[in-house]
């Protein structure tokens, strides 16, 4: 295969989330890799803006690309479309004639933007129309006004004084019976930006439904699972809803598969159910395509119906379960199971369970004993051995913006860097807003 701008370069990624809990962009880390002499020449951005838009779909969530060079940024703040016009790439025939120019918000480092030269790209990217987000790091500082313009909003972090300062202006709040949907009142945080770094309950719901956040980078999963710890974790009711739906439309078993599948705890309850001895079904089944062709549609239609009343409507677990789907999805891409149909659902079931002990709340070993499942599953998620934990180890990598790590680890595993920036694409790709 012809060498690429993908192979030159690893990549890495953060879901974005709204104050409705949806999705809202996706954050893609680029970061070029050394060179294999002293005078390689650097990543052509041109190139790496139409090998991105070769990838991408015009009906996933928007894209948020995050140089992490001050070289990358600049040749990206000449490359990225602005205003829509006329698709770039056009004279140079049909190859990129078939999609809309990729028109990203591009993520500036604030420690990038000292030249002179750099601060001008800046300056003629906004003038063009493209969407700039200033990642400032851990303050908000006064910005310089000739600057600060052309940035939509600014991405920050938070540190310790300030991330405790919001969390007690939430709880006095809070105690004024304040409603979490008021108009945000001054406050030690600004409202409209992109917060990185929240990794608690309280301080993420203050950031999103007191201070009108644009977005949270991340989430903080550990704390929220935490935080339901004393209650039985159940299905998201609108998965249940939508495999429902998807019966009722006598949509084909692979389209039912993929909607159950978008809950973990639903797949799991699922395969628990086809085992169960009062079911009388006989044989194991490892994949929820077996099962569903094994029970039939009256009886799975009856079984969701069971499951609506006890459904789960906690919005603050939509992204954990997303991130677990997303996660099954890329390791089937990583891995590549090809026409074995049987393996790609096996490895399906891997990436989606890696995270369903910390949601039932209950050892990880102890839940896949209790299924007939591949012991491949099991020597993955819990051991980190066998011939998917390379792959597992992957997906939970790529899911940062430590790309050094991303990259130490590709070479470890003797992983292609271009069909790893591939796979994750195509699996991006795949995650629409919500």
């Amino acid at each position: 295969m012809t060498a690429t701008v993908l192979d030159r370069i690893t990549l890495g990624y953060r879901l974005l989330w709204n104050r409705h809990r949806g999705l809202e962009g996706i954050a893609l880390f680029l970061r070029e890799d050394p060179g294999s002499t002293p005078d390689s020449p650097p990543v052509d951005a041109a190139h790496l803006v139409d090998s991105l838009r070769e990838l991408w779909s015009s009906d996933a969530a928007p894209l948020y690309l995050v140089p992490q060079t001050p070289q990358l940024l600049f040749g990206l703040l000449a490359q990225v479309s602005g205003t829509p016009g006329p698709a770039s790439g056009e004279a140079d025939g049909p190859r990129f004639q078939s999609g809309p120019p990729l028109r990203p918000t591009l993520v500036a480092p604030e420690a990038f933007l000292s030249g002179a030269d750099m601060r001008l790209a800046v300056r003629q990217a906004h003038a063009r129309g493209v969407p700039l987000v200033l990642l400032q790091g851990d303050a908000e500082a006064p910005l310089d006004a000739e600057i600060a313009r052309c940035f939509r909003r600014r991405w920050l972090s938070l540190p310790p004084v300030r991330a405790a300062e919001a969390l007690q202006a939430g709880l006095r709040m809070q105690a004024a019976g304040i409603p979490a949907g008021a108009d945000p009142t001054p406050g030690p945080l600004s409202s409209d930006q992109i917060y990185d770094g929240i990794a608690g309950r309280a301080l993420m719901e203050y950031c999103l439904d007191r201070r009108h956040a644009f977005a949270l980078a991340g989430w903080p999963s550990e704390d929220v699972l935490h935080s339901l710890r004393h209650m039985p974790m159940q299905p998201e009711y609108a998965v249940v809803r939508a495999t429902l739906r998807a019966l009722e439309a006598d949509r084909a078993a692979e389209v039912v598969e993929r909607t159950l599948m978008q809950d973990a705890v639903l797949t799991y309850r699922f395969l628990t159910y086809i085992h169960s001895p009062g079911l009388g079904l006989r044989g194991s089944v490892e994949s929820v395509y077996h099962g569903l062709m094994m029970l039939g549609t009256n009886t799975l239609t009856r079984w969701l119906a069971q499951q609506l009343p006890r459904a789960e409507e906690d919005a603050n677990l939509r992204p954990i379960k997303a991130q677990l789907a997303l996660r099954a999805r890329l390791m089937d891409r990583l891995l590549d199971a090809g026409v074995e149909e049987a393996l790609r659902r096996e490895v399906l079931l891997c990436g989606l369970f890696s995270g369903l002990g910390d949601l039932l709340g209950e050892p990880l070993g102890d839940l896949l004993h209790r299924l007939p499942l591949s012991s491949r599953i099991h020597e993955a998620t819990v051991l980190r051995t066998g011939p998917y934990a390379g792959t597992l180890a992957m997906t939970l990598a790529l899911e940062s913006a430590d790309t050094d790590a991303i990259r130490r680890l590709r070479q470890e595993q003797e992983m292609e860097t271009g069909e790893v920036n591939r796979a994750l694409m195509r699996a991006l790709a795949g995650m629409e807003r919500s």
